[in-house]
């Protein structure tokens, strides 16, 4: 029988906080649903501190043979899955109570796509709506006008398999990062609306890159994959003034920031636009 929810999950070597996840899942839901985790070829043993979870027929563990990035990984998932709707998860997440209502409401109207508030280690929000890293869209936004475009975080994304198929899945160009930003921008293309629901997800941050890369590789490979989203998708003007809006935003907001983010900037761009 065709479960109503298929939550798909990318790992790579976030096992412990990926077992947590899996027991939020667990403590939280009482749909239907099924789990399926496309680990990225993990050496921290994720596997094997989930192990308790593989022997529910609702868990599938799908093992792939290198670490092919997140857009990969989540499109591979993707292809196994056959919910009546897919909520693309972050492993560094828990649910909380009050996502039943949530998925009840997705399914209800699967026409839109749908998204939770993220909440921070503090209780702080993360996840709310930011305007596409266009000036068109930023100018818009800081007048308050409703034709800003924006978009959200993909840690918490629900769509369904339709739509996700009308949106190209997560583009594969992108290894991490931005991959989020050009699905939402495929999502304004067709004219699906985006809802917000109203329960948060507890998301941790930080996940599997800020033990592997350096604040500086991590940059990097941010400003590698926003070039990517312009390349992509836009001219070369338009990604040079939205870079130059944030620079000068930095040097007024957060100006310790501004030296960081020009290295960055500059070793991304050895290969060009």
């Amino acid at each position: 029988m065709r479960p109503d929810v298929s939550i798909i999950i990318v790992n790579y070597n976030t096992g412990s906080l990926l077992a947590d996840c899996l027991e939020s899942i667990v403590s939280s839901l009482s749909v239907d649903y099924e789990v399926i985790v496309a680990d990225n070829a993990s050496t921290d043993g994720s596997a094997g501190l989930c192990s308790r979870f593989w022997k529910d027929s609702r868990f599938r563990l799908l093992e792939l043979g290198s670490n092919v990035g997140f857009s990969k990984a989540n499109n591979a998932a993707a292809a196994a899955a056959s919910g009546r709707m897919f909520h693309f998860l972050n492993p560094d997440t828990r649910l909380a109570s009050g996502m039943d209502g949530d998925y009840m409401t997705a399914l209800s109207e699967p026409g839109a796509v749908y998204v939770n508030p993220l909440l921070n280690r503090d209780g702080s929000y993360e996840n709310g709506r930011m305007p596409l890293p266009l000036l068109r869209d930023i100018l818009l936004w800081n007048t308050g006008s409703p034709k800003a475009r924006y978009w959200y975080k993909g840690a918490s994304v629900i769509i369904s398999p339709e739509n996700f198929r009308l949106a190209g899945g997560w583009c594969e160009d992108y290894f991490l990062y931005a991959e989020d930003l050009d699905l939402f921008w495929q999502i304004w293309k067709l004219g699906i609306p985006v809802r917000e629901l109203p329960t948060p997800i507890y998301h941790f941050g930080g996940g599997s890159s800020s033990s592997v890369w350096s604040r500086l590789d991590r940059e990097i490979m941010v400003q590698k994959s926003n070039r990517l989203f312009f390349r992509r998708n836009f001219s070369r003007t338009q990604y040079l003034l939205s870079k130059f809006y944030f620079l000068f935003h930095n040097l007024f907001r957060h100006p310790s920031r501004v030296p960081l983010y020009v290295r960055a900037w500059r070793l991304s761009g050895k290969r060009g636009v």
